[in-house]
This record gives structure tokens, C-alpha cells and sequence, in this order.
């Protein structure tokens, strides 16, 4: 008897949609340029067509579930996927992965990032694994656990130069304690590489509203949302970090792309965030990597998804360059 009115309450729901549905389209029709994120006027700072990729990279069946990449010198990149501890080093010229190196046991690794000579992965239960020398037959892992855990998902990995530190994107909860649970955020630590040391504030906190609020907007994409929630099918928000990555020309504007309903954020480094672009399903079918080579292209990764996993190249639009935003630090 419970489990049929269970099912009675979402066919309801489920109907209740549909006929939300029509509204959300009425709703598009009178107020596009307000609530689609991707409109020309938001587009005008933006340097790279996520439409039109320069180049398209089909990868290797060992890289099928690639989960992050890091550019690493001219027309290579350093990649990691999510099962195993092993970073591969794929060719540009050659299209093809030229070297593989091995620096520990299997995990669910996320991200990869490259300092000097220095290879740094993540894994999803926040701890990292330096990787000395990760390109020569000496090379030495160290493992280093952080106070982040599997409850936050780390999934983005990023080196910043000015500060000296990586940043961590987590997917899942913002919070390490029940004092600060940062509700309606998504967050991102700081590790110093000076004192080796996590700082256990968030670097970075990423308003979910600022996000969803301007994709859609209306009666309609609140009822969505609301009824997701109560189905415990989404937390409110389609926006889960999965890559992150850094202007090298605009260091103050960092990139974040989201798998979950296809989105890739600009943000300055007072965490405010300046641009939203829808990214095409067709194209981003799981995007999961993100880098820049030292010029400002952009390299987005996706895994495979059913299919081949894919390395997509966006070069910079040089006429239409993203404009540097001042950098006023928070202390």
C-alpha cells in the first residue's frame, strides 16, 4: 500500500512537470536574454567559441575514463584518469599518448597538476600524491593526506603560481566540521606548498544561486527544483565543480566546469563569478579536465561516456580577449 502511493505521488509529480514544462517554455520565449547565461551580451568578454573547437582529440581506450589533465610543455599534455595511478603523457603533434609513469597504488584519482618538474594528483578522498620528478626513472611518490575527505568529493586541482599553492575544487560538501556547513555553497581550498599545509577556510566559495539563478529563472524552474529536492534526486543546485584551471595571461580569472548540467564559470579572485556559458552536450559529453597552454588556449576533456573519451582545443580569440579584472584581494 505505502510503496503504491509512493509511486501514485510521483506519477503526479511527474504529470505536475509536464505541465510545468509548457510554462518553462513560455517562459524562455518571454525572457531569454535574461535567463540563458550564454546570451551575446555575456559573450563579449569572452575569448574562446566553446561551439567551434580548433581541434578534437579522440583518446585512447586507456584513457576512456580521463579525469583530468594539466598542460605540461609545448604541445603536450599530463593526464590521469580515475582508475589508475599512472599519469600519461599525451602528444599534441602526434596525437597519441607517447609515455606512461606509474607512481603508486590504484585509487579514484581526479585531477593532476604540474609544478616544475613536479606532478601533484588528487584523489576524491581529498589526499594528494607528489609525484618528484614524475617524468624520470628516479622519480618519488609521496603521499599527502589533507583534512578534506570523501564527503567533499575533490574533484579540480589547479597550481597558482602568484600564491605559491594548489587549489581544490570539491564536488560534494563544502564543509570539514558542523560549525561551518557553507549551505548553498560549493567550495574551494587552498593547500600551501610553503608550509605544506592545508588552509581549513575555503579559499573560494562558490554562491549556487549566482549560478542557477541565471540560467533559468520562473515559477517553473523553481517547481524543478523543488520537487528534485523533495524526490532526493538533486541538493537544489546543477552545478558540481569537476575541473579547474587558470588564466595563465588573466591570472586573476579562474576557470571551473561542471559536468552536471553542462557549465563552465569564469571567476576573479574575489570569488566573484563574472561569466556562465552553457557548454553543448554533444560536444561536452562528460567534461571532466580543464587547462590552458602557456598562450591561452584552452583544453577541456571529457570522458567516454559510452563512447571515445575526447580532447577538445579552443584557441583564444586574440581580438576578443576575456579583460583582466582588478585583483583587490580579500586578506
Amino acid at each position: 500500500m505505502i510503496n503504491a502511493l509512493k509511486r501514485n505521488r510521483f506519477i503526479w509529480l511527474l504529470n505536475l512537470s509536464l505541465l510545468f514544462s509548457g510554462i518553462a517554455a513560455c517562459e524562455l520565449k518571454e525572457n531569454g536574454k535574461k535567463q540563458i547565461t550564454n546570451d551575446s551580451d555575456k559573450q563579449t568578454d569572452f575569448s574562446y567559441d566553446l561551439k567551434n573547437p580548433d581541434a578534437i582529440y579522440r583518446l585512447p581506450k586507456s584513457l576512456g575514463e580521463i579525469s583530468g589533465i594539466s598542460y605540461l610543455e609545448k604541445d603536450k599534455i599530463a593526464c590521469i584518469q580515475d582508475e589508475k595511478a599512472i599519469i600519461y603523457v599525451f602528444d599534441l603533434n602526434k596525437a597519441k599518448v607517447i609515455s606512461e609513469h606509474h607512481f603508486g597504488k590504484d585509487g579514484d584519482f581526479e585531477d593532476i597538476a604540474i609544478v616544475n618538474n613536479d606532478a601533484f594528483a588528487l584523489r576524491s578522498d581529498g589526499t594528494l600524491f607528489k609525484v618528484e620528478n614524475f617524468l624520470k626513472k628516479g622519480k618519488k611518490t609521496i603521499k599527502i593526506k589533507t583534512s578534506l575527505s570523501q564527503k567533499n568529493d575533490t574533484e579540480g586541482l589547479v597550481y597558482d603560481q602568484k600564491t605559491n599553492s594548489l587549489y581544490i575544487a570539491c564536488k560534494a560538501s563544502p564543509s570539514m566540521n558542523k560549525e561551518n556547513i557553507y549551505k548553498g555553497f560549493k567550495a574551494i581550498y587552498r593547500f600551501d606548498l610553503k608550509t605544506k599545509a592545508l588552509i581549513e577556510k575555503p579559499v573560494f566559495l562558490i554562491d549556487l544561486s549566482s549560478v542557477d539563478n541565471q540560467k533559468y529563472s520562473g515559477v517553473a524552474s523553481k517547481f524543478f527544483t523543488e520537487t528534485a529536492i523533495k524526490l532526493k534526486l538533486s541538493d537544489g543546485s546543477s552545478f558540481y565543480p569537476s575541473g579547474i584551471a587558470i588564466h595563465p595571461l588573466f591570472t586573476e580569472n579562474i576557470f571551473i566546469i561542471s559536468n552536471n548540467g553542462k557549465v563552465l564559470i569564469v571567476m576573479n579572485k574575489l570569488g566573484d563569478i563574472i561569466e556562465i556559458h552553457k557548454l553543448d552536450k554533444l560536444l561536452f559529453a562528460q567534461p571532466e579536465g580543464i587547462s590552458f597552454s602557456e598562450n591561452g588556449d584552452l583544453f577541456i576533456s571529457n570522458e567516454g561516456k559510452n563512447g571515445t573519451a575526447t580532447l577538445l582545443k579552443f584557441k583564444a580569440n586574440q581580438s576578443n580577449r576575456i579583460k583582466p579584472k582588478v585583483d583587490n584581494e580579500k586578506n
